[in-house]
């Protein structure tokens, strides 16, 4: 089973290794691959792919099991997913057990991805779903099977759906690049990529 957490991670932090701990738990024995988007199709960043992939590098280190994927990293063009999704079909066969685990927010602008209709078709799918809340299906999922046990997908390549209770993080990117633009002395990122983050003088131009 291959397991795929994606995203910006413009920075990396806490609730992104805290859900990466989750995800090693729920699915036990899977690789999971932590895809860094190179250009994010639906958002800029203003800080290079470069120092992102170095951040989630220095993240991810105490983890064992865990791949930091570069497949978008070193696809020239917007990272979407569905040419993700065949690239790894290509390198692991049509039988292999594919997860794309997405957030909320993910979920909800799905509709509007480029050819969203193809990823069931290529992978199972993990919805997070936070402390309390209960994530909508849209309506390219709408044909996809749920279920309950992680476990059933091992033998199951893609076109099921599972949802996985995440604790209350109150934690993200755009937190972290505000506290940083206020000089905040504390950040909710591991301690390496804080010191990464003085290092490069990133993001104390954020708006």
């Amino acid at each position: 089973m291959q397991v795929l957490f994606g995203g910006t991670f413009d920075p990396v932090h806490n609730g992104h290794v805290a859900m990466v701990d989750q995800l090693q738990v729920t699915f036990p024995g899977a690789t999971i691959h932590v895809i860094p988007n190179n250009r994010p199709p639906h958002r800029d960043s203003g800080v290079s792919a470069t120092h992102r992939l170095a951040m989630l590098q220095l993240a991810m280190s105490h983890l064992e099991g865990i791949k930091i994927n570069r497949i978008e990293y070193e696809r020239p063009g917007p990272s979407y997913t569905v040419d993700t999704l065949n690239g790894l079909r290509e390198f692991f066969g049509n039988d292999e057990c594919l997860v794309l685990v997405l957030g909320a927010d993910a979920i909800r602008k799905m509709d509007s991805w480029y050819r969203p209709k193809a990823v069931p078709l290529l992978c199972n799918i993990c919805i997070l779903n936070r402390a309390g809340e209960r994530v909508d299906i849209p309506s390219v999922l709408a044909e996809m099977n749920e279920i309950t046990d992680g476990g059933l997908l091992d033998n199951l390549s893609s076109g099921y759906l599972i949802r996985l209770q995440t604790p209350d993080l109150f934690v993200s990117s755009t937190l972290v690049r505000s506290l940083i633009a206020k000089g905040a002395a504390q950040l909710p990122v591991p301690p390496n990529v804080a010191d990464y983050l003085v290092k490069h003088n990133l993001y104390q131009d954020t708006k």
